[in-house]
């Protein structure tokens, strides 16, 4: 073999053993593969936002890919945070964010998604189109666009009217007052007074009164009872109205109170619930029932009966009509009174 086909051999096994060793040591340049599927969901568009969030998907090709990948974003500033993400079969590690460029490191990362998230920046001074290029040594390339505008944001308005609705009237012996009730007026035909007994709202089927009130009010709402008489009055006689704890048999009495069972205050369970009616003084002692007869005088002036210290959705109170006599009440067939019944609400 001449000395100049030895040199030619030489020469190429040279060049082959730089190839084995390039590939042995990972030396080889990364092919290119273009993304696709590419996006950046960003908390804010508007011009010159600053702390802006991104989190940018795409799809990969065939990899493996390991190396850096890295977002540069046009018309930008200010990037920061700790860039990283994740990516089929492999692992995203070390971002760094600074100026408009966003890097991280892949390692194995396979064909399927990949995201870029954690990382803040500066949005464009300018609305407008602003061009995102993908690059790296990682050998990803593709190109995308995120949007900048003068505002994003649109302000929404509503007003709410002031509402009030009240109902109350007579309701029979033993029916529930409660978040349902809807009839107004009627009469407690409280019947033939005995001198033996405490004639009660729900005993004998005498009806009770039921109220009802809804309200958005904020401060809430009192319901205010006022007698035409201040008594039970005819023209024999009157039965005289007080406060009693409780009305005594063969005592002559006349007065109201708020019941105090548990079915007999609260609201309707719908929302929004509200808040709880709260009984007022003199028609708010402890023991206001059909058999308990512990009762507040009414007089001609308003007094508030029962209310609710916020907006509440059809809250209720059962009120109670009781009268008692002595022998010397004057016998009369007449004895009545008118009560008027009547809901505030503060705005």
């Amino acid at each position: 073999m001449n000395s100049k086909t030895k040199i030619f051999f030489a020469k190429i096994l040279t060049v082959a053993v730089i190839a084995v060793s390039v590939f042995q040591f990972g030396l080889m340049p990364a092919m290119a593969a273009t993304a696709t599927g590419i996006s950046d969901v960003m908390s804010r568009n508007m011009v010159s936002i600053t702390g802006v969030t991104h989190s940018v998907t795409m799809t990969l090709p065939a990899g493996p890919f390991n190396g850096t990948l890295t977002l540069t974003y046009a018309n930008f500033t200010a990037f920061a945070g700790t860039p990283t993400g994740t990516c089929a079969g492999g692992t995203i590690t070390g971002g760094t964010a600074s100026s408009n460029v966003a890097t991280v490191t892949l390692t194995t990362c396979g064909a399927g998604t990949l995201t870029v998230t954690s990382f803040t920046g500066t949005n464009p001074a300018s609305p407008g189109t602003n061009l995102v290029t993908i690059g790296g040594v990682a050998g990803i390339t593709g190109s995308f666009a995120v949007a900048s505008v003068t505002n994003d944001q649109v302000g929404v308005t509503a007003s709410v009217n002031p509402a009030i609705t009240f109902d109350v009237g007579a309701q029979a012996s033993g029916t529930g007052c409660d978040g349902t009730f809807s009839a107004d007026g009627g009469t407690v035909a409280l019947g033939t007074l005995s001198t033996s007994t405490v004639t009660s709202s729900d005993a004998s089927s005498i009806m009770h009164i039921c109220s009802r009130l809804t309200t958005n009010a904020g401060s809430g709402a009192v319901v205010t009872v006022k007698s035409l008489n201040g008594n039970l009055t005819s023209t024999a006689g009157t039965i005289p109205s007080n406060t009693a704890t409780p009305l005594a048999i063969n005592t002559a009495g006349y007065g109201l109170c708020v019941g105090s069972a548990g079915a007999d205050t609260g609201f309707d369970v719908t929302v929004p619930i509200g808040v709880l009616p709260t009984r007022v003084s003199p028609f708010n002692n402890a023991s206001c029932t059909a058999a308990a007869h512990n009762i507040g005088g009414v007089t001609q002036s308003a007094q508030s009966i029962w209310s609710v210290s916020g907006a509440s959705q059809s809250a209720f109170a059962r009120i109670y009509v009781k009268a008692g006599i002595s022998g010397t009440v004057p016998a009369s067939a007449s004895y009545s009174d008118t009560l008027t019944f009547v809901a505030t609400g503060t705005f």
